[in-house]
């Protein structure tokens, strides 16, 4: 396993990304949370069963204001998309890969969902939301057009969560609605049931795998 650190710029922007590589054939595109980085829980235990699958992992190392969140949902994505698709491109130009999952947290299912779920390169990707931003209407309605093979997990004390959620299953796309999970998918008070928690989504996502 091999671990790069690289950036890469446009005239206007610049970012970092980490790309784990296992040598093998599929790869992994994950977008953070506006605080919710690679190194808390979810985020890290996907990336561990990811590389014990074989499978390359990229972290995109984005930064926004919270200022950006009080913005449109299509805004959000736009300006996110700017850094995400240098690092795409320049990953995707570099090497062969013959499948493509993306993992998006929170604010990282915006351009996921309204941009990368569109765009007819990525129709065969595995798409893994993990606490999508479901009151945002756009994001629903565009859920709802989505032929995507992935899975949706969300809790029912998450200030996100619309009871309407079930209504995006599909025979390609699962739902998993936590109870009593909040926007962490912890349950409070409870580190036992937040682990049980961790433990179905590793392996809802590893059935999908």
């Amino acid at each position: 396993m091999h671990v790069n650190q690289k950036s890469v710029s446009s005239q206007t922007h610049r970012i970092t990304y980490t790309h784990i590589k296992t040598g093998g054939p599929r790869i992994c595109f994950m977008f953070s949370g506006l605080g919710y980085t690679y190194e808390k829980p979810l985020l890290y235990y996907v990336t561990m069963l990811m590389l014990k699958r074989e499978i390359d992992v990229v972290h995109i190392h984005y930064t926004y204001p919270k200022e950006l969140m009080t913005q449109s949902t299509d805004e959000i994505a736009d300006v996110m998309m700017q850094d995400i698709d240098l690092v795409l491109q320049d990953v995707l130009s570099h090497n062969n890969y013959k499948n493509i999952i993306f993992a998006g947290k929170s604010m990282g299912t915006i351009p996921l969902i309204q941009r990368i779920m569109k765009d007819e390169a990525y129709k065969d990707a595995v798409m893994l939301l993990l606490t999508p931003l479901l009151i945002r209407s756009e994001l629903f309605e565009s859920l709802l057009e989505s032929t995507h093979k992935g899975l949706i997990v969300i809790g029912t004390r998450d200030h996100y969560y619309n009871e309407s959620v079930y209504g995006l299953k599909t025979k390609k796309m699962h739902i998993e609605v936590i109870e009593n999970a909040d926007h962490s998918l912890d349950v409070f008070y409870s580190p036992s049931d937040s682990l049980k928690t961790l433990q179905t989504v590793m392996s809802r996502i590893e059935m999908l795998l």
